[in-house]
């Protein structure tokens, strides 16, 4: 397949030989969006316009590529993938900001701790700011833990919290192969946070029960809950239409765990399980949660998490949601130019 960002969302073109496609493309490529010819054609007036801008000196025309590919990026900003640069994994807690080689941390891991916070005691005002930082999570000289770094000593008035959060983006060994099939967003973020008791309690709420806030509900399940509705409400239109069409759904499920030893949670991996008929694939994270009261002191206070990045879910709903209902080799009752044709229909009415 030969990509081909002719409509707002993703498109697919079939740009080999189809008569000579080997079994691999067949067995793992996604179905064409438009013809054959249309691909030859789209990609040869990208040639042409190359040609024209380097030879005669002319403006590249606006193809929309931009605005195709903003969910994207901006997905892949949100988790600051070590595709664009390394991470710092500094000796510090605390991540170099100003180091133009490597990222400090994850914005998604900062709206994670946020969630896992809560909201503050009622008559509490104010706001809770995090820094996420890049660390191998099983680290242990030095080892790098999440930590609040104030407190406030009533419940009422002006409450502005700082914390600390550390996070290791994972990505699949197979992706410097570069072959098209493998993920490129991380396939788990493992971010250690503070628990939401921990908060309460820094926000001037000594009683905070431990079990009401973090062992009733699933708070991993609700920070990838906002992830999954971040990449739906961020996705292209078309992409977002074939998705409800032909994609399996993610559905998050409880939260596995708890897993309240540090390898225990290390090396349970964020779990992807379809049911029977393949419409649906259930998320669940591996958790970690200690009360402030935990046994071991040096490990209280936390809730764990391993969780769905945007930009893996917005890869999902572009890409991998699609293999079941829509690849090489799968066949649907009307043609995929037809269904491109209702999807235009339906955003132009």
């Amino acid at each position: 397949m030969f990509p081909v960002l002719a409509l707002e969302g993703a498109s697919h073109a079939s740009f080999m030989d189809s008569d000579n496609v080997g079994s691999y493309v067949l067995n793992n490529d996604l179905k064409a969006d438009i013809s054959e010819a249309k691909g030859h054609s789209e990609a040869a007036k990208g040639i042409v316009g190359l040609f024209d801008q380097v030879l005669k000196s002319s403006s590249v025309e606006d193809d929309g590529t931009a605005k195709i590919l903003k969910p994207l990026v901006d997905a892949m900003v949100l988790e600051n993938s070590y595709n664009m640069k390394d991470a710092c994994y500094a000796s510090t807690l605390v991540n170099p900001t100003d180091d133009p080689k490597c990222l400090s941390g994850s914005k998604w891991s900062e709206q994670a701790q946020y969630i896992m916070a809560g909201d503050l005691p009622e008559g509490k005002k104010g706001k809770i700011t995090t820094t996420d930082n890049f660390h191998r999570v099983y680290t242990v000289t030095p080892v790098h833990l999440p930590q609040i770094n104030n407190k406030c000593e009533t419940t009422e008035g002006e409450c502005d919290l700082d914390s600390y959060t550390v996070t290791e983006n994972i990505y699949t060994e197979l992706i410097d192969f570069d072959t098209g099939k493998s993920v490129i967003a991380a396939s788990e973020m493992k971010a250690k946070l503070m628990s939401r008791q921990s908060f309460q309690i820094a926000a001037g709420d000594a009683d905070a029960d431990f079990h009401e806030t973090d062992e009733v509900g699933n708070r991993c399940g609700e920070i990838n809950q906002a992830s999954l509705d971040w990449a739906l409400a961020n996705a292209g239109p078309v992409a977002k239409a074939k998705y409800e069409a032909l994609g399996k759904k993610i559905v998050i499920g409880d939260d596995m765990g708890p897993y309240n030893a540090g390898p225990l949670w290390i090396w349970h991996y964020l779990t992807w399980t379809d049911n029977a008929d393949k419409t649906e694939t259930v998320v669940q994270s591996p958790m970690m949660r200690t009360p402030s009261d935990y046994i071991i002191g040096a490990a209280a206070n936390f809730h764990y998490c391993k969780l769905l990045s945007p930009f893996r879910a917005m890869e999902w709903i572009y890409i991998d949601s699609l293999f079941d209902r829509d690849s090489s080799k799968t066949s649907n009752d009307i043609s995929q130019e037809e269904m491109i044709e209702s999807f235009q229909r339906m955003f132009l009415s």
